[in-house]
């Protein structure tokens, strides 16, 4: 299903960038939606945590449908919870800092401990702040494939599997489907930088340099000019992510000795035509565009795409 064809771009060198900086928005939004008063790193930990624990669900498009809609969340008996150590492995990150942070974040009622692993319960993804978020994060992605589409990148996509269409906000299948194309993206970036804070940094600063450019710079054909992009310093890149200032310092200055930045008399400017060269394990700018593919296959075939175009025709 994951697989599925559709004619995403002509070629990437049309295409890549500009559906590279509606993903920038999106990925950057969601993690902002997702994080609340946290740094970066929490939120990463309870999606590998929640993937983990409803890959099942996930996985079986009937279960899918079954647990569709915002008022029908998996039940416990189909999750199935994950080690600490699985979820330090996904994120390369190492066991003890993850270890101390789930304690922490068991502690607040994120998650729960349990004698086989870490599970986020069904009591925990209905509680209405949880709500809030998820709704959020599904008006999110509906609003990133509408940007999409605008930008003429999304045709041909797979019908849906079910005649019927779905008869609710298909909200808890969007917010699997966006936790699978975040972890990609996450795994994508630590393929070429090492780990997800490094990446997610420079996609801050990308979003920093580029987030006083009209709407319509998002369909421009290769990378924005330096010249028409605005440098970030440190200090706010850090205030802008939630972590030290410290933190950020260090990885930016790992970025700039890998030439994924460049530093300025005010500030750095990020060098995201890097990320989109191939580096031999992956392809850049193909990269993302195949894990736009997955997703949205994904939602089409569940029947979500459908249902957001039959709400756009209805001027929802």
């Amino acid at each position: 299903m994951d697989d599925a064809p559709f004619n995403l771009a002509t070629t990437v060198a049309a295409t890549g960038w500009r559906a590279g900086r509606a993903s920038l928005g999106f990925v950057l939004d969601i993690m902002a939606l997702s994080r609340g008063e946290n740094d970066v790193i929490d939120p990463l930990i309870l999606s590998v945590v929640l993937e983990a624990n409803v890959a099942a669900v996930s996985q079986d498009p009937q279960q899918q449908l079954r647990y569709a809609s915002i008022d029908a969340p998996p039940p416990d008996e189909v999750r199935r919870p994950v080690s600490v150590s699985a979820v330090a492995a996904s994120l390369r990150l190492p066991y003890e800092t993850v270890r101390r942070r789930i304690s922490r974040l068991a502690a607040s009622g994120a998650c729960t401990i349990t004698p086989r692993g870490v599970l986020i319960t069904a009591a925990r993804v209905s509680d209405p702040a949880y709500l809030v978020i998820a709704t959020a994060r599904y008006e999110r992605l509906r609003r990133f494939y509408r940007e999409l589409k605008a930008l003429g990148l999304l045709t041909n996509l797979p019908q849906p599997l079910a005649a019927a269409p779905l008869p609710a906000a298909p909200v808890r299948i969007g917010n699997r489907a966006i936790s699978e194309y975040m972890l990609r993206v996450i795994d994508q970036m630590m393929r070429r930088l090492g780990d997800p804070v490094t990446g997610l940094i420079l996609l801050e600063m990308a979003r920093a340099n580029a987030e006083h450019l009209p709407d319509e710079a998002v369909a421009i054909e290769g990378p924005v000019p330096d010249d028409m992009r605005h440098p970030i310093r440190t200090l706010t890149l850090a205030k802008r992510l939630g972590l030290p200032s410290e933190t950020v310092r260090r990885h930016v200055a790992k970025l700039e000795r890998q030439g994924f930045c460049r530093r300025l008399e005010r500030g750095r400017l990020a060098a995201l035509e890097q990320l989109a060269l191939p580096d031999g394990r992956g392809h850049g700018l193909a990269d993302n565009l195949s894990n736009l593919q997955r997703l949205f296959s994904k939602l089409a075939t569940l029947g979500v795409t459908a249902f957001w175009d039959a709400e756009a025709e209805a001027g929802n």
